[in-house]
């Protein structure tokens, strides 16, 4: 069979995201959104086999994110005569992160989204409003686990890490689980009061010994029609905020950071950093010592690990790249962290060759020379300089 290539599409291009707030918004095509990535429901091609001219339709209700779901084509392969036994992928696989169920019938589901919404509230206990240049209103709510009518909602809005987040998974529900989400406060056609949800962070408190917690932020998603507008750094800012006013907290850490929230964190750290005494330009150019680490760690719970990143790139700031002698000693200073892996892997190679163990030559070969070390670092280096310039431009 020819032009088998007519049935295979990205499955990001199929799949359309919506949240409705009326019924006028099921026929606007400019607040539509799409997945970021597609291989947790269509494996590592992300793409879909069998379909011309597929549409994935996926609404949200704003506020409660109730959801329908659609699909459409103008042609299946297993419905050619001469398919040669060729069947079309399993589309209504997405619907498996929809573990709340969901609407196949429009009018059902604007039906009961305006029942909903007359009475859809934030759940938990406000904690931060704020407003965006644009001047829409936002606020934030703290929830917990056992918080009246949270866990389902959150199971909705969970969701949508299937298509944001890489390597994604619900969590299981326990007393340790805190809930940061944000909603926008708007005005419906009639004047009243209406909440959309716009995005949320959980984040875990494990025990830090002896009798401290250690918050860890696990999800951390704004959904893409309120991205850009400075909510991630209000969300983040407000985490930070509620934990530094504790004293039981040690420091705040972040599991499996993608790019783009480290980025948010890093500006966001370096603007909170840049302002203490130990991070002034002169204490910056003695390098970073376990005073700045405490420091940052007392007054904003950032850990050690953090505050050292943050002080390279400040030191960055005001290293004066035209003078050899401090470009080379900044280079050496970040180039040191840089390689400490490296020396580690070295180091315990050594120690078990000098206690008599034999080593694979596959084990041997997996350890760089030292030449290709020096390649590697740098080009890790240079890469490292030009993210850090980048975040200095935020901050």
């Amino acid at each position: 069979m020819s032009n088998l290539e007519n049935f295979v599409v990205e499955a990001s291009e199929a799949i359309n995201f919506k949240l409705i707030r009326n019924r006028g918004d099921v026929n606007k095509l400019d607040d539509i959104f799409k997945p970021e990535m597609t291989h947790q429901s269509f494996g590592d091609s992300e793409s879909i086999f069998g379909y011309r001219d597929l549409q994935i339709n996926v609404y949200y209700s704003a506020g409660p994110l109730d959801i329908y779901y659609d699909k459409k084509y103008s042609k299946r392969v297993d419905d050619l005569s001469n398919n040669q036994g060729l069947k079309a992928d399993n589309v209504d696989v997405i619907t498996e992160v929809f573990s709340e169920g969901y609407y196949t019938n429009l009018d059902e589901f604007l039906d009961v989204m305006e029942k909903k919404e007359k009475t859809f509230a934030p759940m938990g206990e406000r904690i931060h409003e704020f407003k965006t240049d644009d001047n829409r209103t936002f606020e934030i709510y703290l929830c917990e686990s056992s918080t009246p009518n949270f866990q389902k909602y959150y199971t909705r809005l969970e969701s949508f890490i299937f298509w944001y987040i890489d390597a994604s998974s619900r969590i299981e529900h326990d007393e340790k689980w805190r809930f940061f989400v944000v909603f926008e406060k708007y005005k419906n056609e009639a004047g009243e009061d209406r909440y959309a949800s716009v995005g949320y962070s959980s984040v875990y408190l494990y025990f830090c010994y002896p009798d401290k917690i250690r918050p860890r932020i696990a999800q951390f998603i704004i959904l893409p029609p309120f991205q850009r507008k400075g909510i991630g750094s209000e969300l983040l800012m407000t985490i930070y905020k509620h934990f530094q006013a504790k004293d039981n907290v040690c420091d705040i850490t972040v599991e499996d950071a993608s790019e783009d929230f480290q980025r948010l964190r890093n500006i966001n750290d370096a603007k909170l950093l840049k302002n203490l005494d130990s991070f002034s330009p002169e204490n910056l150019k003695n390098g970073f010592n376990t005073k700045m680490a405490q420091e940052a760690k007392d007054k904003f719970k950032i850990n050690a690990k953090q505050s050292r990143i943050i002080y390279e790139i400040l030191r960055l700031g005001i290293t004066n790249t035209s003078n050899k002698n401090e470009y080379k000693a900044y280079r050496l200073e970040v180039k040191k962290r840089l390689n400490m892996n490296y020396l580690k892997e070295k180091r315990d190679l050594n120690r078990v060759i000098s206690r008599g163990f034999k080593i694979t030559a596959d084990k041997k070969l997996s350890l760089p020379s030292t030449e290709e070390n020096i390649e590697s670092l740098e080009g890790m280096y240079r890469e490292t300089e030009d993210y850090y310039r980048q975040v200095l431009e935020k901050v």
